[in-house]
């Protein structure tokens, strides 16, 4: 029950998903707030927390509102540099992006709640 009024109350915060890489991701992270995941995909770790993740931006993508925040994700393996530069030493990672700037880190764990809540605290 406490997951589901915590999704309710995220439905108006998400903007949109976008695959990012070489070319387009300065681009695509210099405007707005974004929540970008780091995975490998022969990362175990990164198949498991996939499903998360997405239910994360399923459950928040319905509504658009006056937050808007941008989900974005960077395969590692194609995307070295863009990895190197943020400074990812481990898979799955979700870093936080503010016009451009990283932010750092999601603190707390990757469990839906932690990052929902997160989310919505933007």
């Amino acid at each position: 029950m406490k997951f589901a009024a915590l999704a309710l109350a995220l439905v108006s915060a998400v903007s949109g998903y976008t695959l990012l890489n070489a070319s387009n991701f300065e681009a695509e992270t210099k405007d707005g707030i974004w929540l970008v995941k780091y995975y490998s995909p022969s990362c175990p770790w990164s198949r498991r927390f996939a499903p998360t993740w997405q239910k994360v931006y399923t459950d928040l993508q319905d509504g658009l509102g006056p937050k808007d925040i941008f989900f974005g994700e960077v395969d590692c393996k194609e995307n070295r540099a863009i990895c190197d530069a943020a400074d990812i030493d481990g898979y799955p990672t979700v870093v936080h992006y503010n016009q451009g700037v990283n932010k750092g880190e999601v603190p707390g764990g990757q469990s839906y709640e932690n990052l929902a809540n997160y989310a919505q605290a933007l």
